[in-house]
């Protein structure tokens, strides 16, 4: 197995802990503010995207799944009947088919641009352990396989010349052991007909018991994360779920954010609430961050994100893939910011580089929305009162989890926001009487205003509410903003 740890990424670990700054102490850490830049985006965007968009089958999970006889969505025998049998065809063998031909990077900058995300990336690196990024700690990377191309360097570029902030998602943690199949009496068998999995010349791509160390992977991925802070410098790292916290990790771990947050620079870490029902790391750190809203409570004690793939039943590309519906990713947008949240919406690329044309299409809806509607959005915060209309039809069951979903709003779902001395209303919904009653607000008006619209309103207050007759044009898609000035201090 090839040295994972060339000595100068030693010495840049040994860095980690010297010096002054943060410490590699949780308490340390936790003593961040959260920063005020990412609370105030709400809106960013990255990327499922490596070689598990080859096969383009099952989900983002194919590595793992093309070796598990059990597989119930059929991966296993999808990979035998299409690329031979897993003895002769290993995972490593898709690596030359990820090409990335087609991967235009200012072209994807500019549709970032356009949807009104304030930062964005990819996630560099899967479960499946192929790195987009050009590495001297790991020959398993675009820039000597595959593509031969620094993927992410390419982007980040890109995205700086557009004035966007970076992201590194982050998913290597769960790489050890994570190829071997969940029946362990499969292992035997397979190594009976040498699976690569098991096979030393190929330990860190695959990263198991049988031909390495835990704490070896751990080095590596230490190292790893070290080149992307080092070179690439991204604004926020964001870490799928995994062990970051228990005695044989949680030093390798500390020391790399440690290091991270010494940099000087206004950087964030969002801490995800992952399927275990905790967090990756202890609460009080970073941002906390909740995929697809699972097991989100309607109130959250400080600002956080929602991640949420626009593909449905699969983060990465898959043959078929169908896609959620611009209104469902606004409605969701304008609720987790009354919330105090925001959304980290993730693209599934093609294996050549192209993002198809109904992801792009909900890309520009959404910023077409937010041109109108943005000053409601952007730096916005919470209001004493943060919506009217009922939650429960929002929270839906997931198995043994929780989901929100909004197909269901109208024009009695209203979500307040709040910047500076002005209060805005946003119906989720367009009313078909033509008028918009917001029941909270039965006095103390000023004036009221509706984003987009040519020419002002008429409104009144009643004991109903402040009644708002809407113009007969709509201004924009999906949900209407009324602007407010109270009279008065905003409480």
């Amino acid at each position: 197995m090839r040295n994972c740890v060339p000595l100068l990424l030693a010495a840049a670990c040994a860095q980690t802990v010297a010096g002054q700054g943060f410490q590699p102490t949780w308490e340390s850490l936790a003593s961040r503010p959260t920063q005020q830049w990412l609370a105030d985006a709400k809106f960013g965007i990255y990327a499922h995207w490596g070689v598990y968009s080859v096969p383009a089958f099952g989900n983002e999970w194919y590595a793992r799944r093309m070796y598990d006889p059990q597989d119930p969505r059929g991966v296993y025998e999808h990979h035998r009947k299409t690329y031979g049998t897993q003895d002769k065809f290993g995972y490593k063998d898709l690596v030359p088919m990820f090409k990335a031909e087609k991967f235009d990077p200012n072209e994807w900058a500019e549709l970032i641009r356009q949807s009104g995300a304030r930062y964005a990336g990819t996630a560099v690196v899967h479960h499946d352990g192929f790195l987009l990024w050009d590495s001297k700690v790991s020959r398993w990377n675009a820039a000597q396989m595959g593509p031969r191309r620094d993927l992410y360097g390419d982007l980040v570029k890109a995205l700086r010349a557009k004035g966007i902030k970076i992201l590194a998602t982050e998913h290597h943690m769960r790489t050890y052991n994570w190829y071997l199949p969940p029946d362990k009496s499969a292992w035997e068998e397979q190594r009976k007909a040498k699976f690569d999995l098991y096979d030393p010349r190929y330990a860190d791509l695959y990263w198991n018991e049988f031909t390495g160390t835990r704490a070896d992977f751990m080095k590596a991925w230490r190292a790893k994360l070290l080149e992307v802070i080092d070179n690439y410098r991204p604004d926020v790292l964001w870490f799928d779920g995994g062990d970051f916290t228990s005695p044989e990790v949680s030093k390798f771990v500390l020391e790399t954010l440690a290091h991270y947050h010494n940099q000087g620079r206004g950087v964030e870490v969002l801490n995800k609430f992952a399927g275990t029902m905790k967090f990756n790391f202890p609460r009080e750190y970073g941002m906390l961050t909740y995929e697809a809203g699972r097991d989100r409570p309607e109130r959250v004690d400080r600002p956080w994100i929602d991640d949420l793939s626009i593909g449905i039943g699969s983060w990465g590309y898959i043959q078929g893939l169908k896609v959620i519906s611009p209104a469902e990713t606004v409605l969701g947008l304008a609720d987790r910011v009354s919330r105090g949240g925001g959304l980290l919406l993730s693209l599934a690329p093609t294996a050549s580089g192209e993002i198809p044309a109904d992801q792009k299409a909900v890309l520009r809806e959404i910023g077409d929305w937010l041109k109108v509607n943005g000053e409601a959005i952007y730096g916005a915060r919470p209001w004493k009162i943060h919506a009217e209309g009922p939650v429960e039809k929002l929270i839906v069951k997931r198995g043994a989890h929780t989901g929100w979903r909004f197909d269901n709003c109208n024009a009695q779902d209203i979500r307040f926001t709040r910047k500076g001395s002005a209060l805005y209303a946003i119906a989720l919904g367009w009313p078909e009487d033509g008028r918009i009653v917001v029941k909270s607000l039965k006095s103390g008006v000023a004036s009221v205003s509706l984003l987009g619209a040519r020419n002002p309103v008429q409104w009144s207050q009643t004991a109903e509410g402040l009644s708002v007759e809407m113009p007969a044009r709509k201004p924009c898609r999906h949900a209407y903003t009324l602007k407010i000035a109270m009279r008065g201090a905003l409480d």
